[in-house]
């Protein structure tokens, strides 16, 4: 598999978590709840630093390596704990609180 075909993934969680929360795609709340949808950014981001983290094991920026190794430990873990714990309404958008009346 190609380089860019690995790496799709990423952009597509990112990409699908960020137009809901930004409010650029509101139809998804008719049929899927949010903690389907928003704990997608967390993982699309942790998915970038774990790409990131994989390029730069080559290099000799040890430190730079070792923050995105941790911060994709700590996105992905997040965002398992969102699908499976539920979303607090306090990490919602304002725009979903207000909808939901949350």
């Amino acid at each position: 598999m190609s380089k860019t075909g690995d790496r799709t993934w990423e952009r597509s969680f990112t990409l699908v978590g960020l137009t809901a929360y930004t409010g650029l795609w509101r139809s998804w709340t008719r049929s899927w709840s949010a903690d389907r949808v928003f704990p997608t950014t967390f993982l699309g981001l942790g998915g970038i630093c774990l790409g990131t983290f994989a390029a730069l094991l080559s290099t000799h920026a040890f430190v730079l390596t070792a923050v995105m190794v941790v911060a994709a430990f700590v996105l992905i873990l997040v965002a398992v704990g969102l699908f499976v714990l539920g979303v607090p309404a306090w990490l919602t958008p304002r725009w979903y609180r207000q909808r939901s009346g949350a």
